[in-house]
């Protein structure tokens, strides 16, 4: 940015985000945002206009998983910040690095009963790590730098920034920048006695373990975390799952958790490993936790513990054990790839949620990206696709159903990799259908798998199972045409309700440059997660 120059706040917006390296912000246009549209088209920033600023929050979560930057969300104040909040508290719960710019009151009226008027920091602090505001046109390019880096920074997730429409209207002068650099990488110094303790008990482990979160999945934090797993000759339990332990993928590996003489545990001990507070590995096995410097503390301290970023730590431990020949016997068996052998079980004369991962796991080239949404459909495709290497993105720690038809948009705005899969149920694609219109108008060709058992098939379930079928009450659906509404919102769609057709239909979605929605009929059956 030329230093001195006389901008609008709108302009400086702009500017900023494309010296910070954005190129596509995802939003749900507002009046006080008016000015940054203006603005961004002149730098070569593109805006993907979405249908609901809770699928802009999505759409950006599928982008920066593909892209591993920032995603960008830019709603109005009040009502379209408050929209996205679900979608935010999403990304937060995947740690992924989210800059959430929202519209606010004039500063003159903030706090005085202002157009849409809403204390947006207090409501940020809930779904955010950080929420800063500018006061003024000079201010807006160091505070978005700031958002940038804090939402890379440590453990990744969405930092707000409230962007007042006076300040985006005004003129102001800004001080030329340099570009903002990768947040340094922390020093492990002083750590490495603890750290070469940890790799030693991993290489004498006969049945080790590694639980890691999400963030220690991606980048170059990822890449050590899969050394040190194959180094020990096992694959990491990734905590992605919204019911925890009831995770599909790793159901031969849970069931064994507590056999293991060794658990490197890289994150909190929530939910989702909460276990090994009370299992026999507390107290006969030996318990490694790494946390990151802002986590909560353990609730029970660990054989061996340390505040450190995944990243070092996890390249650090894969130095230390390269090289190691891991004995582990038996053990080595819960991460052989198999694919379900239960269709022939569960599918007798009826279409089952199996039957249609079957059919598309026959189809699936290895660049291709699944999306998964909630629900007991989707518990079973994840169960189906268990052994597949391919990229697949679940619907959050956080357990929101909904989102996996943004999420896909975001994926494939992105450019990269291949066909873009999502499987959602007929409950969830209530949630964001609209967005296959987005699909359309950018010529995003993802492919929609919708299971429709006519009902919201968790609670159901769950219904039917606590109370009897006949007390289920007041969730089931139709079986909608939700192919006919693909097609009124200018997307391919097919109904089918048997094998054939479903492979047909997926050999013509798959084919397809337009984006398809597929409506499968499929029997109704519970899950073997547990829904909670």
């Amino acid at each position: 940015m030329t230093g001195g120059e006389l901008l609008t706040g709108g302009q400086i917006v702009a500017r900023t985000l494309r010296e910070l390296g954005a190129d596509t912000i995802f939003s749900v246009s507002g009046n006080q945002v008016l000015p940054i549209y203006d603005a961004v088209q002149d730098v070569g920033v593109r805006i993907i206009h979405v249908r609901h600023e809770s699928a802009a929050a999505y759409a950006a979560l599928g982008f920066a998983e593909s892209t591993e930057r920032p995603g960008v969300v830019l709603v109005s104040a009040g009502p379209g910040f408050l929209a996205a909040a679900t979608g935010v508290a999403a990304v937060k719960s995947t740690e992924l690095p989210l800059l959430f710019l929202s519209g606010a009151t004039a500063t003159t009226d903030a706090g005085a009963g202002g157009f849409q008027d809403l204390d947006q920091a207090a409501v940020a602090r809930v779904t955010c790590k950080a929420s800063l505001t500018a006061a003024a046109p000079a201010d807006l390019c160091s505070v978005l730098t700031r958002a940038w880096e804090l939402a890379r920074a440590g453990v990744p997730g969405p930092v707000h920034v409230s962007l007042p429409i006076d300040v985006l209207r005004a003129t102001g002068r800004v001080d030329s920048k340099e570009p903002t650099q990768p947040p340094p990488v922390p020093a492990i110094s002083g750590a490495e006695p603890t750290l070469a303790a940890m790799a030693d008990r991993l290489r004498h482990a006969r049945r080790p373990l590694i639980i890691a979160r999400p963030s220690a999945n991606r980048g170059a934090a990822g890449r050590a975390l899969w050394r040190l797993a194959r180094n020990l000759g096992i694959e990491p339990v990734i905590t992605e799952c919204p019911r925890g332990q009831s995770d599909l993928k790793y159901r031969q590996v849970v069931g064994r958790y507590r056999e293991s003489d060794c658990v490197l545990v890289i994150g909190p001990a929530d939910f989702a490993v909460g276990f090994l507070h009370e299992s026999a590995i507390a107290a006969t096995g030996t318990l490694l936790q790494i946390d990151a410097p802002d986590d909560p503390p353990p609730r029970r301290v660990p054989a061996l513990h340390l505040q450190l970023p995944p990243g070092p730590a996890l390249e650090c431990l894969a130095e230390a054990t390269a090289g190691h020949r891991p004995q582990l016997g038996p053990w080595a068996d819960l991460w052989s790839h198999r694919p379900i052998d239960e269709i022939e079980e569960h599918c007798s004369g009826e279409l089952h949620p199996l039957e249609v991962a079957e059919q598309a796991r026959r189809l699936l080239r290895a660049d291709d990206v699944i999306v998964l949404d909630g629900g007991e459909y989707c518990q079973w495709i994840r169960l189906g696709l268990r052994d597949v290497p391919n990229r697949m993105l679940w619907n959050t720690k956080l357990g929101g159903i909904g989102g996996s038809i943004p999420t896909a948009v975001g994926l494939s705005a992105a450019g990269r990799g291949g066909r873009t899969i999502v499987f959602v149920g007929d409950g969830g694609f209530g949630y964001h259908a609209s967005e296959l219109e987005t699909a359309v108008r950018y010529r995003l060709p993802i492919v929609v798998i919708v299971g429709n058992d006519a009902r919201w098939g968790a609670e159901w379930h769950l219904q039917a199972s606590r109370y009897g079928e006949s007390r289920a009450y007041a969730t089931t659906l139709l079986r909608a045409g939700y192919e006919q509404v693909a097609r009124g919102l200018g997307a391919q769609g097919i109904q089918v309700s048997e094998t054939a057709s479903l492979r047909n239909a997926l050999v013509t979605a798959l084919s397809s440059s337009e984006p398809t929605c597929i409506n499968v009929q499929i029997r109704s059956v519970k899950s073997p997660a547990v829904t909670h």
